[in-house]
């Protein structure tokens, strides 16, 4: 069989192509920019087939744009864009290219050619001598008057990704005579500038971004400290009616990097482009994964598959996930299961809780997209998820399932003092977030020695708890009733590493939701401190239906 047999459909654009700058953009690029690596070093950088798309359709101009000097992002069809691709794809030296035309090329929409018009670059500063004649009906372009442009990194090592191929470009072109490279940052004409920027550099974040670049936004965490420099950034450039693009590797689906948020994002004005193989390829399959290297590469002629090939072999012995994320282009889970199916059907019982029987109870909040939770557990071990109300509602609140998307807290108030009522509540351990005031409600109407604020964001903590109730549960000390729901959030939760060799708990993807399990491990960790103080089951608990 041949090998192009394993290649991608054609990429095609679905608008008329005269309406982007995307292909005088490219040839900007190609004009200017020499390849900074590899085999073709210092030849005339040739963008091949995903990264025409891509800069066709980042830099696609509406139909019925209006040039317009005051406002500089309407003309575009998308605000910003996102790229995910395997490693070694080309996506660095593409980015790296589109910041170099972003800063001084035709990246402005300049109104529709009748004809006759052309695009110089004596215009611009440039004396390289290159002019491009329009189409009639075509997307103009003009740099911008003064850019500054951000090239955001996970941490100051990976700055070079882009930033090293950047120089390179600049330093092998014609470029060299109006772009210069200093000292941590690139120098444009009229006071521009390019400039890398982590995390840790705070005192750059205020600056009049007008452009800015994300390099593998699928490490950007809110753990990391990165997505919040981003979102940061993005505000800066949206102020400045610039716009962005994010380029990664296929991301963890447990850890909600900012790639995973703009990818499931539903707004329409962002540009995805992750071409993925076929599913029924299995990458751990010698002959398959073979397959899926010739698919994820087909459009980087750069790359030799063979050598990818092997890579992914010998990776495939100690890290699969890894090896199937960077070379195979997927997205793949890169945790363990916290709880297998066996452990948790094994714990299940058909006993329910008689009304004012002592038990403790867990409660993980949110105010949208995330369940809220209440979960239960008596004196002999009996876990289980509380009802309320005259449809006897479980007290779990799926906010897609309630008007405008939110919580319904009205029904959360009455659901507890509900419980508080039919129940004698021992003990009743609170995640704060999102639910301080109520919470605070709850201690002065209970007593703060029963309503206890019990954050979950505390590693050692959560870890002793996690540990506890995974230990308990396969040893019987812990059962629950038959409850689906409960089921499905216990088997999506994936163990994530953290340092000193703990974890916590994450979900696979956002719409694997795990928190009725938080409740309920919360539920049970303030039933092992009962329990501590004395606790014990000698009263009526249970029956058997």
């Amino acid at each position: 069989m041949a090998e192009d047999e394993f290649a991608p459909a054609p990429l095609v654009l679905d608008f008329n192509p005269l309406h982007t700058l995307g292909f005088l953009v490219t040839d900007w690029i190609e004009q200017h920019c020499r390849v900074p690596s590899g085999v073709y070093f210092d030849q005339p950088l040739e963008l091949n087939g995903w990264q025409l798309y891509c800069n066709a359709n980042h830099y696609r101009v509406k139909a019925n744009a209006k040039q317009d000097p005051t406002r500089l992002v309407a003309p575009f069809y998308y605000r910003r864009s996102l790229w995910v691709g395997p490693q070694k794809s080309g996506k660095s030296p593409l980015a790296a290219a589109d910041a170099l035309a972003e800063g001084v090329g035709p990246t402005i929409f300049a109104g529709w050619a009748r004809g006759g018009e052309v695009y110089r670059c004596s215009d611009h500063g440039c004396g390289c001598g290159w002019e491009r004649e329009y189409e009639p009906g075509e997307a103009m372009g003009a740099p911008r008057t003064k850019s500054l442009i951000a090239l955001l990194a996970f941490a100051e090592d990976q700055t070079r990704n882009v930033y090293e191929p950047l120089q390179t470009m600049i330093a092998g072109g014609p470029l060299i005579d109006f772009v210069h490279v200093r000292e941590g940052f690139i120098r444009l004409p009229n006071g521009g500038k390019i400039v890398p920027v982590t995390s840790a550099s705070r005192s750059k974040l205020g600056q009049p971004f007008t452009a800015a670049i994300a390099d593998e936004s699928g490490l950007y965490t809110e753990q990391s400290g990165v997505m919040t420099t981003w979102h940061t950034i993005r505000r800066a450039v949206a102020g400045m009616q610039g716009r962005t693009i994010e380029l990664t590797n296929p991301w963890d689906p447990m850890e909600n990097s900012s790639a995973q948020q703009t990818y499931q994002a539903r707004v329409r004005d962002i540009f995805r482009f992750y071409e993925r193989p076929p599913l029924e390829w299995d990458y751990s399959k010698k002959a398959d994964r073979s397959k899926i290297h010739r698919f994820v590469y087909a459009s980087s002629p750069w790359v030799d598959p063979k050598a990818i090939d092997a890579e992914a072999d010998e990776l495939m012995e100690r890290d699969p996930t890894q090896a199937e994320r960077f070379f195979g282009n997927r997205l793949v889970q890169g945790k363990g299961s916290y709880l297998s199916e066996k452990v948790w059907e094994g714990a299940t019982r058909d006993e329910q809780p008689e009304d004012g029987a002592e038990i403790t109870l867990g409660f993980d909040g949110s105010r949208s997209g995330d369940w809220t939770a209440i979960r239960a557990e008596t004196a002999n071990g009996l876990r289980f998820t509380p009802t309320y109300g005259p449809d006897r509602r479980d007290t779990v609140w799926d906010p897609q399932a309630w008007p405008d998307g939110r919580i319904p807290r009205g029904e959360v108030e009455a659901a507890v003092a509900e419980i508080m009522d039919r129940y004698d509540v021992q003990r009743f351990y609170c995640d704060p977030r999102h639910w301080e005031t109520q919470i605070d409600h709850w201690e002065t109407l209970y007593g703060d020695d029963v309503v206890v604020q019990w954050p979950t964001n505390s590693i050692q903590r959560m870890f002793a708890a996690l540990t506890r109730y995974r230990e308990d549960l396969a040893e019987g000390l812990t059962t629950h009733t038959r409850d689906e729901t409960a089921k499905t959030h216990a088997l999506h939760a994936r163990r994530v590493a953290k340092p000193g060799d703990k974890y916590i708990l994450g979900k696979p993807a956002e719409h694997m939701k795990i928190d009725v399990l938080m409740a309920d491990v919360l539920a049970h960790e303030a039933a092992a401190d009962e329990h501590a103080e004395g606790w014990d089951d000698s009263g009526p608990i249970a029956f058997t239906w």
